[in-house]
């Protein structure tokens, strides 16, 4: 805590009216700062670059990695706020401020990972991101590839029907319902846990699994401690890029053109390279390696959702209030 002040009490200070003639931009995310194994590393290592580069050194972007700013929705809020600029968080980071965006996480809503790309750069992100900033005091940039859907975890159960999850605990978001009713479902136990904190878990035998995908399960050491996957492909669950939106437009004309053509393109690179990660080492194949790894077929799949969406539907529904048309709107958007 100590040093996390001591982070926001410089970062308040670098804040005040302009002391030099460089302009920094604070950009907060979870993940470990490691470009060549991690997608929104990638992204903001990649961002970094452009800006750097295209503004002759001009704009200076200063990543803080590793949730050293605190937790997704810790780094949403100070993005909010204006203290930092900008922030790649989960989407359970952000649904307290705009909860519109948990349809995004109904099970099996996507058959690929082209689909969800379609639904998510086609008219309904743009329909959301336009409410998103007329609503918060942020600017969508863009959804950051998460390195593929989310696989199950677990140390000692090989998974192939939903009752083979009767009472697991597994890693719920605090306040994520979309998450909780999705573990529910299955007659298994969430537990709230910070991003921060999941490994720690997992090694003390306090959560028996997690939902990520593969390129997250190895980047962040969960096959160290986990023995057991299945490839569910049940959520895609991107990284959501968030910009102080007075922040922003406090920048010239030409700057703020820069940092959204910088974004997209960073937000492509971070997408190739989840591409490239899928069939190598770091993806899936590398996890077959490393975890006995189960593969459902169609038919075992079909069964998970059926047992998975209805009520995770009926608890977003419900959960977003006078925001329910936002549902609709979701699932007409889906590829059919």
């Amino acid at each position: 805590m100590t040093r996390m002040l001591a982070i926001l009490g410089l970062l308040l200070l670098a804040a005040q009216p302009a002391w030099a003639q460089k302009t920094q931009i604070f950009l907060a995310h979870a993940q470990p700062q490691d470009p060549t194994s991690d997608t929104v590393a990638a992204v903001a290592e990649e961002f970094r670059r452009i800006l750097n580069s295209e503004s002759d050194g001009r704009l200076e972007v200063e990543i803080f990695p590793d949730g050293i700013l605190g937790g997704n929705r810790d780094m949403t809020a100070l993005a909010e706020k204006g203290v930092i600029q900008s922030a790649l968080v989960t989407v359970g980071g952000v649904t307290a401020l705009y909860p519109p965006l948990m349809v995004t996480q109904l099970p099996f809503a996507f058959d690929t990972i082209a689909d969800a790309h379609a639904t998510l750069d086609g008219p309904f992100g743009a329909a959301m991101a336009e409410d998103f900033k007329a609503r918060t005091k942020l600017t969508l940039l863009g959804f950051a590839d998460p390195g593929g859907f989310h696989v199950l975890t677990n140390l000692d159960r090989q998974v192939e029907t939903p009752d083979d999850m009767w009472g697991m605990r597994l890693r719920a978001i605090p306040g994520f319902t979309p998450l909780n009713a999705m573990i529910e479902a299955v007659m298994a136990r969430p537990v709230d846990v910070s991003s921060r904190d999941v490994l720690a878990m997992l090694s003390t035998g306090a959560l028996d699994g997690q939902f990520s995908p593969p390129a997250v399960i190895m980047a962040s050491g969960f096959d160290n401690v986990q023995k057991n996957a299945t490839v569910l492909n049940v959520l895609y669950s991107p990284y959501v890029w968030v910009f102080n939106s007075a922040r922003l437009t406090a920048l010239p004309a030409d700057d703020q053109a820069l940092v959204q053509r910088a974004a997209q393109r960073a937000l492509e690179a971070g997408r190739q390279m989840a591409n490239r990660m899928d069939g190598s080492e770091q993806g899936l194949l590398g996890l077959t390696k490393r975890m006995k790894v189960i593969t459902l077929n169609p038919s075992s799949r079909k069964l998970f959702r059926e047992v998975m969406q209805p009520p995770v539907q009926d608890a977003i529904t419900q959960a977003l209030g006078n925001d329910r048309p936002w549902m609709d709107r979701f699932l007409s958007s889906l590829p059919h």
